[in-house]
């Protein structure tokens, strides 16, 4: 009998610490996923390698709410706050991150970190609390095999590789940028880091993407942000076409290849599992992508953007239930939160305030589910100053 069962660990007002999700398949198999809200190591000093520690050290006991480890990890997310608009003070905040990165995860749990990773400078304004570097998110899951950015559930995999940027090797030359046509640099991406290699596993890159997060680096031209943020839009639109994946695109400060514009991570499915996209298009995007397999259904909402928190989570609710599920309360497993910041100064976090109260309202007698918020210099579409994606699991 198919059965999903969510578990909302320490709730709070606007996330809980750890959702986890267990899922039994018609076919008899159990696998747990385990979501920690994203964390931050400010119990330490504003030092990167002890707040690394602080963070390592946080999530690994939000891991432990579902019986997880380090080790079950499959995918992570960093997120810098961004020490400068120039380029070399962003340089060194990676350099001395990437320096005590994979070190310090097998000092702190005796074993080397299996997942992918996504990195970027996200805002000078940096996460609720001010005080971080940076802030980590990563998904566990137990009861599947993973590796090499894949999960394998034995009928189908879960591709999610890490993020590219047009970074490459050419002979013993490493290539960080193509010059200053950006599509040309989208393009690439898509077709030289992504489908070519997808194809030689036998996956169509096109078809078979259900999920697309795009950053947009823009701090070394801030005037074209939108501009910028067009021109890959319509390379997107126009690479996928009739298969439009869910998603989300939003400007950052830097991608970590500092020479890059763009950065694209997709989530890619093959096997026995099938994709069920909305029939609508909203900036770009297919409003939500689902997914189906061993009876079990899944719900990607792509970013909705606006100026109300409450607003958005009303209509990713109403996403989630045209896609096959009960309700974001019900089956909601994660939330990302973009919040727009005018620079980063105290003013220019002032949104979070407004954007938790709403939020906190719409979760109001019900456990909210795990959750990031980050401070961004803009979200989809110019005009909105918040924005929520969302990921959802209930019975097919």
């Amino acid at each position: 009998m198919t059965q999903v069962s969510i578990v909302r660990h320490n709730p709070g007002a606007v996330f809980c610490q750890t959702t986890e999700v267990i899922l039994a398949g018609k076919d008899g198999s159990v696998a747990r996923l385990i979501e920690p809200s994203g964390n931050v190591g400010t119990q330490f000093v504003a030092d990167v390698g002890s707040q690394w520690f602080g963070t390592i050290l946080n999530l690994q006991q939000s891991l432990a709410l579902g019986q997880a480890r380090w080790s079950d990890v499959y995918k992570t997310d960093v997120l810098w706050t961004t020490p400068s608009p120039d380029r070399e003070p962003c340089d060194e905040r990676k350099n001395a991150f990437n320096s005590v990165y994979g070190p310090m995860i097998e000092a702190c749990t005796g074993g080397p970190l299996r997942s992918n990773r996504m990195a970027r400078f996200t805002h000078p304004a940096g996460y609720p609390d001010p005080k971080a570097l940076f802030e980590v998110q990563i998904k566990a899951i137990k009861g599947a095999s993973i590796g090499s950015g894949k999960i394998e559930y034995g009928t189908w995999t879960d591709h999610q590789p890490s993020g590219a940027s047009v970074m490459h090797r050419q002979g013993d030359q490493t290539i960080t940028t193509l010059g200053p046509d950006l599509a040309k640099e989208m393009e690439f991406v898509l077709e030289e880091q992504y489908a070519r290699k997808f194809a030689a596993e036998g996956v169509d890159f096109r078809k078979q993407t259900v999920w697309m997060e795009i950053l947009v680096a823009v701090d070394d031209a801030p005037e074209q942000t939108w501009e910028r943020m067009e021109t890959v839009r319509k390379v997107f639109e126009a690479y996928f076409g009739e298969h439009r994946p869910a998603g989300v695109i939003y400007p950052v400060s830097r991608i970590p290849n500092l020479d890059g514009i763009v950065e694209p991570q997709p989530r890619v499915v093959s096997g026995d599992v099938e994709i069920v996209r909305s029939g609508q298009l909203e900036d770009g995007f297919s409003t939500w992508t689902a997914l189906r397999y061993n009876g079990i259904g899944e719900a990607m909402v792509s970013g909705v953007g606006g100026t109300d928190a409450g607003t958005l989570l009303q209509t990713i609710d109403t996403r989630v239930k045209e896609a096959g599920g009960r309700g974001l309360k019900e089956d909601g497993v994660f939330n990302n939160a973009y919040i727009v910041a005018a620079d980063g100064s105290e003013s220019g976090r002032a949104g979070i305030g407004p954007f938790n109260t709403a939020y906190n309202a719409y979760y109001e007698g019900v456990a909210p589910c795990s959750r990031t918020a980050q401070f961004m210099g803009g979200f989809q579409r110019q005009g909105h100053t918040c924005g929520i994606t969302n990921r959802s699991i209930f019975v097919a």
